[in-house]
């Protein structure tokens, strides 16, 4: 799966799906950085990813230190290149209030799906 580098970032597309619709979100940052992935809620909501009162609210600094806050969710299925992981929990939170990065793939899902990153190639491949 090829990647697309810009503003000094590896950018690729995941699908969602939730509730039986699929949504492909583009602009996601592939981070190795990040523990855990993180979308933002505004990519999602006609999918009805919405925060509810039974949602684990939690924070996060950024860099710089800004304080963000994020709710998290079980999605049905999260896709990339082929790959699925069902049943997943994933992060919903603000990322970038200007709307450019609609999400960050970090670390516990990029190891869950095996992703071996060619940055030679600006590339992707996952394990089968």
């Amino acid at each position: 799966m090829k990647l697309e580098f810009r503003d000094g970032l590896i950018f690729t597309s995941i699908q969602v799906v939730y509730k039986g619709r699929t949504m492909v979100i583009k602009n996601v940052v592939i981070d190795t950085g990040a523990a855990e992935t993180i979308i933002s809620p505004d990519v999602v909501e006609e999918l009805g990813v919405i925060a509810e009162p039974t949602d684990k609210i939690n924070s996060f600094y950024g860099v710089g230190g800004s304080l963000h806050n994020f709710f998290t969710k079980m999605v049905d299925e999260i896709i990339l290149d082929k790959k699925k992981l069902s049943n997943i929990k994933v992060d919903f939170g603000i990322i970038d209030p200007r709307g450019c990065i609609n999400g960050l793939l970090g670390l516990d899902l990029l190891m869950k799906i095996g992703v071996v990153i060619d940055l030679k190639e600006l590339s992707i491949r996952v394990d089968k």
